[in-house]
């Protein structure tokens, strides 16, 4: 149950349910919620995490929707701040994500994720350079293969000059990347140390 009072009304608390250790009674706190701002994609992926393709409703939150849902999480008074991951579908197809960053980051997150297939990244030349400049900390890419076959087997497409350029274009930007691989058995299980 979130604290409704705020956190700073336990602060020294060194009792149940907040300091205690890991005990039945102790109370957990998010460290990490995720935003789903989209259904859209723009990958058609046979293997696919939001499963978008399948969604039936591809309604979507407005900018103003995704504001209440952080001024909502900043009033539960957690001890810690959230870090936001903005994911979906592919949260890179709102053209609005940038400002999504900033009013977050205003409203006091200190951290902003992204989870993405790359694509944009790659293919629109400041992208990451304004991701990182609305608050963007890091971007988890989609990273399956260094191997175009193992792409077509999972994506439908030959992806892996994309996602160099998508690491190299947020190594300009100053934007850290985390390496998110769909592990498949049979198809690219032997590639992980590739990956490392």
């Amino acid at each position: 149950k979130p604290l409704t009072k705020g956190a700073d009304a336990f602060k020294g608390n060194t009792e149940c349910p907040l300091h205690c250790g890991p005990c039945e009674n102790h109370m957990q706190t998010p460290c990490c919620v995720l935003l789903e701002i989209t259904k859209r994609c723009n990958q058609h992926c046979p293997y696919c995490f939001a499963e978008s393709e399948r969604a039936i409703d591809k309604f979507e939150p407005s900018l103003l929707e995704i504001e209440e849902k952080l001024k909502f999480l900043k009033s539960l008074g957690e001890e810690r701040p959230y870090n936001i991951q903005f994911s979906g579908g592919e949260p890179t197809v709102r053209d609005d994500l940038p400002e999504m960053l900033k009013r977050a980051k205003d409203l006091g997150f200190p951290y902003l994720q992204i989870n993405t297939n790359g694509k944009r990244l790659a293919l629109e030349e400041g992208y990451a350079k304004k991701l990182k400049e609305n608050g963007a900390s890091v971007v988890f890419l989609q990273f399956d293969s260094t191997n175009d076959d193992t792409y077509m087997a999972l994506r439908n497409e030959r992806l892996f000059h994309l996602k160099k350029k998508a690491i190299e274009n947020c190594r300009k930007a100053q934007l850290p990347v985390t390496l998110v691989p769909t592990l498949v058995k049979g198809v690219n299980f032997h590639e992980i140390k590739e990956m490392m």
